[in-house]
């Protein structure tokens, strides 16, 4: 199977390669589709051998590699490290956030004439991938020309299991190729040994993902960002974080229940994807609710409205620092769920709906703590925000015990896993 998913895949670039091409040049070089397709800066290719080039998919993945870097740069500094990313969000926080430490392409797509030119190109000592991405032709470029491969932060989700088990015969020899395995928990690794990893290459290390999230909190941008938009903190937050395509209306239904009795609560909502926005706007008109967009806040327009809806990639994790609750999406609907831990980071209480199988581990530990909770739909989210309006000893404590879960998952993991991958490289020299 590896060796016809090879030729199916070389066949369709030879035959897409010219349209791929073109639109390669009219997106221009600003664009991700020339890095997607093997051309890399001049300053990249003639940088020589890169000691460790770390795969990290988008935003999420970029917080652990930002954690992974720091804690490799405090035990062995100026090692030459390669970051990649798929999409144009992971691409702009990379940039913006370790543009200044390591050389930032885009993720190459995953046809062999592509993958091995960029490998004989960057020629890594280590390619490690971030959270299960694995591509099968750039993996075995990288082994074929040299390199160790390792799996970081390792998770197979309940969804994508079974789908994993039906290929097992491209499965399995990826994982049993990585030299070394970091799994977040004893579930994913019990997943990843049914798919053909080695039982002892296989280190159980947590979640990289949340000891990143420790650090991340910025009172300084926090004071900022309230001055900004005029929100004393006296105020009452209520932050709606990366609502999915069926949410939007559940989420609203809620803050239009809180507002009849909190009527100058301040609602941010704040979609998981950007083309979602007309939608939400549609609804948002239809209940007559005044709204302002994040947009035109960051033109310096005043905040005039009690509703903002973000329509722009980034600003989330401080707003969740505004939050007086918050509750993190794409859990009402069969989406997976995201990251539960982001409010808990700012020491903000949890709500979520009973679809967070991509954050089992985090679920599990703010629910043992007593920092997170459950909501079935939007009224059920009312009553439950509501509470925690009206009560605010009780909500200081939940958001104490939020955070302190939080601070239980992070310890030291980036760390653990940053030594790991430092035996690999070590063992290359």
């Amino acid at each position: 199977m590896m060796g016809l998913y090879e030729k199916a895949t070389g066949i369709t670039y030879a035959i897409a390669r010219p349209f791929l091409e073109l639109w390669s040049r009219l997106e221009g070089k600003g664009g991700m589709l020339p890095g997607q397709l093997g051309h890399l800066s001049n300053y990249i290719s003639e940088a020589g051998p890169q000691d460790i080039w770390l795969q990290a998919v988008s935003v999420g993945e970029v917080g652990v590699a930002e954690a992974l870097i720091q804690a490799i740069d405090r035990q062995a500094p100026g090692l030459k490290i390669l970051i990649s990313t798929s999409t144009p969000a992971g691409f702009a926080r990379a940039i913006s956030c370790l543009g200044s430490r390591c050389p930032v392409i885009p993720y190459p797509f995953d046809f062999p004439q592509v993958v091995r030119r960029i490998v004989r190109e960057v020629r890594p000592k280590v390619y490690a991938c971030l959270e299960t991405e694995l591509w099968p032709n750039l993996i075995r470029a990288v082994r074929q020309f040299g390199g160790k491969t390792v799996l970081l932060n390792g998770r197979i989700s309940v969804r994508s299991f079974p789908r994993y088990l039906k290929i097992l015969s491209i499965t399995r020899p990826i994982f049993a190729g990585f030299s070394k395995i970091c799994a977040i928990s004893e579930i994913h690794a019990d997943r990843m040994v049914a798919l053909g990893a080695p039982m002892d290459r296989i280190h159980i290390t947590g979640n990289a993902k949340f000891e990143g999230l420790l650090s991340r909190p910025d009172l300084a941008r926090l004071r900022d960002l309230r001055r900004r938009l005029d929100i004393d903190e006296s105020m009452d937050v209520f932050v709606a974080g990366s609502i999915r395509g069926g949410e939007e209306r559940e989420v609203i239904t809620a803050y239009n229940i809180l507002r009849s009795k909190w009527p100058d609560l301040i609602f941010f909502l704040v979609p998981r994807h950007l083309k979602n926005i007309p939608a939400f706007e549609d609804i948002l008109k239809s209940e007559n609710m005044a709204y302002q967009l994040w947009s035109d806040l960051e033109v310096k327009q005043r905040r005039s409205a009690n509703t903002i809806l973000v329509d722009v990639i980034g600003p989330l994790f401080d707003l969740y620092g505004l939050a007086t609750v918050a509750f993190v999406g794409a859990s009402l609907v069969p989406k997976g769920g995201q990251n539960l831990l982001e409010p808990a980071a700012w020491g903000c209480p949890v709500i979520y709906g009973p679809h967070t199988e991509d954050f089992e581990e985090a679920r599990m530990t703010l629910e043992s703590y007593g920092g997170g909770q459950e909501v079935k739909n939007g009224r059920d989210l009312a009553e439950v925000v509501g509470l925690l309006l009206d009560r605010p000893m009780q909500r200081e404590t939940q958001a104490k015990k939020a955070r302190t879960a939080l601070e239980s998952l992070a310890n030291g993991v980036a760390t653990r896993q940053a030594d790991i991958l430092l035996q690999v490289l070590q063992s290359q020299d």
